[in-house]
């Protein structure tokens, strides 16, 4: 056994830790109001530090086909920008006409999962493009207008003060295209006349690029674009310079090609961009993306491609997330200095994993013939609510061992008031799981000794938070019955390594958490807070199951205390007794999925909020219904 011992202390001098990995996002914004995708945003709003950003491709092209061409043409991206199907732009005597049904459609459905935009601007639509090109506006006036009518329309439907917060990112990897790599300046006077186009509407809107892939080409791109920011000839009013209020690339752990990920594939590249930064110092404030900041390229390629692809069913993911989001950290805010805010893991890409546990880059996979809206979680999914209960403060370490960081890592975290929180990580690059176990021990001083905690161990391994896991050691039925996608929603959440324990009265506390390759720990110490909360009346769906039945989804307001253990799930028939039907520590998602059902029966359902003291918040007002299975509508 290999034992680590970190020292904690609480009093040290701590940094601002802002939750800059909390963005997501998918190839193609038609897929949002699918039924499928429409299930991943109720799963993804689940949880306290939900995604507050989502990013998807070609809002200004939708075509309104929903998943259509991605399962009758075989284009995984869905975007047949070249045969001109846009249905949002159109021009009526050469003046500009606009559809804003489907273009309101998919963003309501972001907006009322508590989310935002990341606006990006690919592709061109057809009836504004130039002869030839789908790259060019016919002249670059017209594509001002189209950005004005569309961040009018978004402030007039949302509201200013909304928008404001959005991000406008002017293209996806100019760097696929060989016009750009060859002469990037019709590029940037693309950039010129979409700025000019937000910043004539209120100086707040923010917007930046270029969100260049790692390679060369993207490097040549990246410093060229920023030097025509800094110095160069502005394609709008003849000045120097254009205003860039964040700067965007796309660097992630590998590829199909290469033999795995690797964590130095991802941050080499991040480092080489930062250098070219720093040689504009008029810069060094400026926000900066990796809005593509996955573990390997080609998430449309899974297990059928590559058999090693498999890792994305497995708890290597989330390992692979933990010590990412550590190396953001430590490299990029501590040691580069840059002002890193948004870290999208770009990993929602539903609908490219055509079959259970396909291996493609998504959270989720169908537990039924695809399309399917009946979700079970994938073990990645499970790091996002363990990183969503971190602290708003990072805490000072100081290990002398050169492993760490490398092999093995802690982030410590702490809440002034709520307590401090813990991330373990046992990670090496390679696939393998049965090497090197870690046991990490942690020496914390300076807790509170007035204060009471409870102290919650939550884990990800092949044992816990697997539905992967659970699947193998059942044998990898397919297809799967009632019972079997019973017993895999037990696991796909994520789980208690141990029962809660109660500490108060010390100012040192020593801990030890066993974690086998690949495996993470979230180390919670919650001071309970004062008052009470109480849930709102859940929302049910009666819909037909993936095992062929009738089942009921059921989904309420979330928690937001450091301290929630899970939730628990009320029903009964009218005049019956309201008993229990879930195990409140495996539901920390304030969703559940009644397999029970009666045909034909009515039902009534209320949930309570569950602590680790194993107090009750009180129910929910019921929510009833009864008849036939409906869902969400199809598009």
């Amino acid at each position: 056994m290999i034992y680590k011992d970190i020292d904690i202390d609480l009093a040290g001098e701590g940094k601002p830790f802002a939750h800059f990995f909390r963005a997501t996002g998918y190839a193609n914004a038609d897929y949002t109001y699918t039924p499928p995708l429409r299930r991943m945003y109720d799963c993804q709003a689940s949880y306290r530090g939900q995604p507050e950003y989502m990013r998807l491709h070609n809002i200004l092209t939708l075509h309104g086909r929903g998943d259509y061409y991605i399962y009758h043409e075989g284009r995984d991206y869905g975007n047949p920008a070249k045969e001109q199907v846009d249905r949002v732009v159109s021009r009526e005597g050469g003046k500009l006409r606009f559809n804003w049904e489907l273009v309101d459609r998919v963003y309501d459905i972001i907006i009322g999962h508590g989310m935002r935009p990341i606006v990006e601007t690919v592709y061109m639509p057809a009836a504004v493009c130039a002869p030839g090109s789908s790259l060019l506006p016919e002249n670059f006036s017209l594509w001002g207008e189209v950005i004005s009518a569309f961040a009018r329309h978004w402030i007039d439907r949302y509201g200013l003060e909304e928008v404001r917060r959005w991000y406008f990112e002017i293209w996806n990897e100019p760097d696929n295209h060989r016009e750009w790599n060859e002469d990037p300046s019709s590029f940037f006077a693309l950039y010129d006349y979409f700025e000019a186009a937000l910043h004539g509407i209120d100086q707040h809107l923010k917007a930046g690029g270029p969100a260049v892939k790692q390679w060369d080409e993207g490097k040549r791109i990246f410093r060229s674009f920023l030097e025509h920011c800094a110095r160069g000839v502005n394609f709008t009013t003849g000045a120097y310079g254009t205003r860039l209020d964040f700067i965007s690339v796309h660097c992630k752990g590998g590829h199909p090609s290469l033999p795995g990920p690797s964590i130095g594939h991802m941050f080499n590249p991040l480092l080489e961009f930062i250098a070219i930064l720093k040689e504009y110092p008029c810069f060094k404030d400026t926000e900066f993306f990796n809005d593509e900041s996955d573990i390997v390229w080609e998430g449309n390629m899974g297990i059928s491609h590559k058999n090693w692809l498999g890792f994305r069913n497995t708890h290597y993911a989330p390992a692979f997330t933990a010590k990412m989001i550590s190396r953001y950290c430590d490299e990029i805010l501590d040691r580069a200095g840059v002002n890193l805010t948004v870290v999208d893991s770009d990993n929602s890409h539903l609908l490219w994993e055509k079959s259970f546990f396909s291996g493609n880059r998504s959270q989720f996979s169908p537990l039924g013939p695809v399309p399917s809206a009946d979700l079970i979680r994938k073990p990645v999914f499970n790091i996002f609510p363990l990183l969503g209960r971190l602290g708003s403060e990072r805490c000072p370490l100081h290990p002398e061992d050169g492993e760490f960081g490398e092999k093995y890592g802690v982030l410590a975290t702490r809440d002034r008031e709520g307590g401090p929180a813990f991330l373990l990580w046992n990670c090496e690059d390679g696939l393998m799981d049965d090497v090197n176990p870690r046991t990490i021990r942690l020496h914390i001083k300076n807790l509170d000794p007035g204060a009471v905690y409870d102290l919650l161990r939550f884990r990800i391994d092949g044992e816990h938070s697997s539905a992967y896991g659970a699947w193998r050691r059942m044998g990898s039925p397919w297809p799967l019955n009632r019972d079997q996608i019973r017993l895999l929603r037990e696991h796909d959440g994520p789980a208690l390594a141990e029962a809660p324990e109660r500490v108060s009265g010390k100012d040192k506390l020593d801990l030890e958490c066993f974690l086998p390759m690949h495996g993470v720990c979230l180390i919670l110490l919650a001071k309970p807070p004062a008052g009470e909360e109480k849930p709102e009346k859940p929302e049910v769906i009666l819909e037909q199951g993936a095992w062929g039945g009738s089942q009921a989804f059921i989904r309420w307001n979330y928690s937001r205390r450091r301290d929630l253990l899970g939730y628990r799930v009320y029903r009964g028939k009218p005049g019956e007794e309201r008993r229990i039907i879930n195990k409140a520590e495996n539901t920390l998602c304030s969703y559940f999925v009644d397999l029970d059902l009666e045909e034909g029966a009515s039902y009534a359902y209320s949930v309570s909020f569950v602590y680790a003291d194993g107090r009750e918040s009180p129910r929910s007002p019921e929510a009833e219904w009864g008849g036939a299975a409906t869902g969400h509508a199809a598009p």
